[in-house]
């Protein structure tokens, strides 16, 4: 009886770790046909801080996301203010969207990776994945739900069944034609441990209504 406690125990604790999932640091740059843009992800304990740098490296937005509660507010560094944000379901059609796990592999990064692709012939283009395939990024699929991103890479990605726990390390949307219209790159994913002052709205910040 005692063993069989200790194994339960075991059994609880090994599921806690797994649902908390990845806690650190991801690195990554948002490519079109016009400019790119660097972002990083904090992750930490079902809160994500998402911050967005200019071409100098200096940080000029923020935003601080709760996972549980779906709660999003925006940091304007520049004027020091931050507000509340209301994020709107896409009024995008996306009923013709065809996605299909494939068995392509490919190492990135030290990270064994699939590729999955989703089709939408409405708009002719198709997102292409490269998903890390160790189930541990529980948050990605929470942000995504919380932020309700209108971009087509990050709406293609939701319509795949059971992408819950996985992370595309890198995305891309490309045309029937084969032009890239836009293109996600991860550029480094630190595990560490993560203060929850990084959640924090910085001092001296005011409020915009």
């Amino acid at each position: 009886m005692k063993q069989f406690s200790i194994l339960i125990l075991l059994l609880f604790f090994t599921a806690g770790l797994f649902a908390q999932g990845f806690e650190g640091t991801i690195k990554f740059s948002r490519k079109n046909y016009f400019d790119q843009t660097d972002y990083m992800y904090t992750i930490s304990h079902g809160k994500v801080k998402i911050d967005e740098y200019n071409q100098e490296g200096k940080v000029v937005g923020t935003m601080l996301v709760d996972l549980k509660s779906k709660e999003v507010i925006a940091i304007n560094h520049d004027r020091k203010m931050y507000m509340d944000v209301e994020a709107n379901e896409s009024a995008k059609d996306l009923s013709k969207c065809e996605s299909f796990k494939t068995t392509e592999k490919k190492d990135i990064q030290g990270y064994s990776c699939t590729k999955w692709t989703v089709k939408n012939d409405d708009f002719k283009t198709t997102g292409e994945y490269w998903v890390v395939d160790q189930p541990n990024y529980f948050f990605f699929k929470d942000l995504m739900d919380a932020l309700k991103r209108k971009d087509r890479i990050a709406l293609y990605f939701m319509q795949i069944p059971d992408n819950a726990g996985y992370f595309p390390i890198m995305g891309k949307e490309v045309g029937y034609d084969g032009k890239v219209k836009a293109e996600l790159i991860t550029e480094k994913m630190t595990r560490k441990k993560v203060s929850e002052s990084e959640f924090s709205i910085p001092k001296g910040y005011t409020k915009f209504n």
